[in-house]
């Protein structure tokens, strides 16, 4: 039995409404007679009238009223109008939303060598878990090269080296602080050597120019064993037991051991990790990428 006309549709009706027939429904309203409406949706008048007979049984209450030639709607289906068009708008947002998730695209993400060693795994599973459908174009260069890549747009996202220091604790800028280490062999004695063969990276590299003023603060005789732009070039002679090699501590492969004060070395200090991004990248994709990256550093203990 049809309930009193007043009183609102019941929301388990509602849900199961067919879209088709609040579209049309919506059409009617918008142009005031079942032609108008029917040239919007491409049905004939007789359809649309259908549609509405239809839409009137599964809500159990007159939706129109007619009105000479046009039709008006009743208070019960003043009130479906408001459903209606909530219901559709929602249905919309999800399909744009959906459909723009399905559209292949391209993320450039640039790191240095250590970093991706250390971290872009995780980043990459959380990241592809969210967004499985967008390319992670990743670079590997050294901190510099990528800022440059960043102001250039050659890159969306880096992550990079921001400064020394040689204070613990939480990051004053950046997204994490981590902590260098002279990197040996476990057995080797490389360390134990004066002047001390060092492996490092070109003049421009920020942990080569911390390692260098520890050294010579501390008065230990140093020679460079071997430069290298590269994570692996330095960490080569390392295991081959011919250098010692100031690595981050996150860094660090399994089969490297962590030397230090107790040592003979002297500390070499902190230094932070910064995100950058261009201005010339796609900013949904360039800020999902970010909150996947902050995400992960936020889970990391300082070392």
């Amino acid at each position: 039995m049809p309930t009193d006309v007043g009183s609102k549709p019941d929301s388990a009706v509602l849900l199961g409404l067919d879209s088709s027939l609040l579209r049309s429904l919506i059409a009617v309203v918008e142009t005031g007679s079942f032609v108008g409406g029917a040239r919007i949706v491409h049905r004939t008048p007789s359809a649309i009238s259908m549609q509405m007979k239809r839409l009137e049984a599964q809500v159990g209450q007159p939706v129109f009223a007619h009105q000479g030639r046009s039709v008006v709607l009743t208070p019960a289906g003043e009130v479906l109008l408001t459903y209606a068009r909530r219901v559709l708008g929602i249905a919309d947002e999800a399909i744009m939303r959906f459909n723009r998730q399905s559209q292949k695209s391209t993320v450039r993400l640039g790191m240095t060598d250590e970093y991706a060693i250390a971290f872009l795994p995780s980043v990459l599973a959380s990241f592809a878990a969210a967004h499985p459908l967008v390319e992670i174009q990743v670079t590997c260069r050294s901190s510099i090269v990528l800022s440059d890549m960043i102001d250039d747009g050659e890159l969306d996202v880096a992550l990079v080296t921001a400064n020394s220091t040689g204070r613990a604790g939480p990051p004053a800028g950046g997204i994490f602080r981590d902590r260098l280490v002279w990197a040996a062999a476990p057995q080797g004695t490389a360390h134990l050597r004066r002047p001390l063969p060092i492996a490092v990276g070109p003049p421009s590299c920020m942990w080569r120019k911390a390692a260098v003023d520890a050294l010579d603060a501390a008065g230990i005789s140093y020679r460079l064993a071997c430069t290298s732009e590269n994570y692996a070039g330095q960490l080569a002679p390392v295991l081959a037991e011919l250098a010692v090699a100031p690595l981050p501590c996150s860094a660090l492969p399994s089969g490297v051991t962590s030397l230090g004060p107790k040592d003979g070395l002297p500390a070499v200090g902190y230094f932070e990790i910064a995100l950058r991004r261009s201005h010339q990248a796609s900013d949904e994709l360039t800020c999902a990428v970010i909150d996947h990256v902050g995400a992960y550093f936020q889970t990391r203990l300082p070392v």
